[in-house]
């Protein structure tokens, strides 16, 4: 009987067992190069025909490539991965590939400012989105129309940390006889580690591999993880949407995502530490974090999640605009001065803690009705918590506390 290995053993050394070649390299080398060779006219065709799985443009696929989304098949536990240079683009082609001129999408209303901006552009060509609180599955069920082709969701979304019951309105959508409806779940805050959205009835799993999947934040990609009937539907899509990461950092990414498990590990337990340490805090007036027993939906989060995440968001307690800027430019100018460690700055899942204000930076753009329906409002801060010592954490938010009291 063949033995079982572990995820953090299969993530190492993966699925696939790649031949590495004549060079017998231990490491997997990098394929910079822009086309391969064909055996034969014959073996071209069967490249290009799908029979064949070895590699013909870079444009299209390349062993870097395949290996990373060997990784992120064992990570999500799915049958198939497509790679692309970004988040944004695995976005759009996993939208593409489903709808046409007068479909429906639902989506919960707080999302990504990119992804609001995107959803949004899709009804100049006849694609209408419904944004609703789908962290009541109920809102979800009443907005689908016969039209309704996806159901888009990020939980823990960004910046509120909502959290949405992916897997009751999968049951739902059974019951309804809706299977046409694909649920689509950016897994990007919550990572791998602790979701699997496709074990759960999610149908197509979205990452911004730019986050803790790469978890140095020196690295952009994004990546589609889902069943191999419908990812036959998106490589229809993907080969000509010209979003295709760069082989190095494919490698790059590779080798940061081996590390993954101990990473998250860590970002949860600061992050679960941090939260009820701002939850006594006199400056902060509401934390968001679904692993405090106050927030909205943590039943669900404990249902759905193994561990809690990284992200916080909290409100400083009689806070305006001018109060915000004073608390993050005090935490930027001592990082910059060496008196804490905390970088104001988008992005998230570095190993590093990073801070912003989502009102004046990821979600500027948005409509500022559509911002304070949401709660993201300027005296809302957005904290992906790193790895460091979590004292360390405490004492450098605490020296941006001090400058507002």
């Amino acid at each position: 009987m063949a033995h079982d290995f572990g995820p953090r053993t299969r993530l190492i050394h993966g699925n696939q067992g790649f031949d590495h070649g004549e060079f017998r390299s231990h490491a997997f080398p990098i394929f910079q190069t822009s086309t391969f060779k064909f055996d034969s006219v014959e073996d071209g065709k069967q490249i290009f025909s799908g029979i064949s799985k070895h590699d013909a443009y870079s444009r299209i696929s390349n062993p870097n490539h395949r290996q990373l989304e060997d990784r992120l098949c064992i990570l999500e536990e799915g049958e198939a991965a497509q790679v692309f240079d970004s988040g944004m683009s695995a976005i759009k082609v996993a939208l593409m590939s489903f709808i046409r001129s007068r479909s429906h999408i639902v989506a919960h209303n707080n999302l990504y400012g990119g992804t609001c901006g995107l959803l949004k552009e899709l009804g100049n060509f006849g694609v209408e989105t419904t944004f609703v609180d789908a962290k009541h599955t109920s809102n979800v069920i009443h907005a689908l129309t016969p039209e309704t082709k996806i159901v888009f969701l990020e939980t823990p979304s960004n910046p509120m940390l909502d959290i949405c019951d992916f897997e009751e309105i999968k049951h739902f959508l059974r019951i309804m006889e809706r299977n046409d409806i694909i649920i689509m779940i950016d897994n990007t805050f919550a990572t791998p580690c602790n979701q699997k959205p496709l074990t759960r009835g999610a149908d197509i799993v979205i990452h911004s591999l730019t986050k803790y999947i790469c978890g140095s934040g020196k690295y952009i990609g994004g990546a589609i993880v889902t069943s191999q009937e419908l990812m036959r539907v998106v490589w229809e899509r993907h080969s000509g949407s010209g979003g295709m990461m760069d082989p190095e950092t494919a490698a790059n990414i590779t080798i940061n995502v081996m590390s993954i498990y101990d990473r998250v590990q860590r970002h949860n337990d600061n992050a679960s530490k941090i939260a009820l340490w701002l939850k006594n805090k006199q400056s902060v007036a509401k934390v968001y974090y679904p692993g405090l027993f106050n927030h909205p939906n943590h039943d669900v989060a404990a249902r759905l999640m193994s561990g809690f995440g990284g992200m916080i968001s909290f409100r400083l307690a009689g806070a305006d605009n001018s109060k915000t800027a004073t608390f993050l430019n005090q935490l930027a100018n001592d990082e910059r001065n060496g008196e804490g460690i905390i970088t104001l700055s988008v992005s998230l899942g570095s190993v590093d803690t990073l801070i912003c204000c989502p009102a004046l930076s990821t979600h500027l753009k948005i409509l500022p009705e559509e911002r304070l329906a949401q709660g993201i409002t300027d005296d809302l801060i957005r904290l992906s918590v790193g790895t460091e010592d979590v004292e360390d954490i405490i004492y450098s938010l605490e020296r941006g506390f001090q400058i507002i009291a």
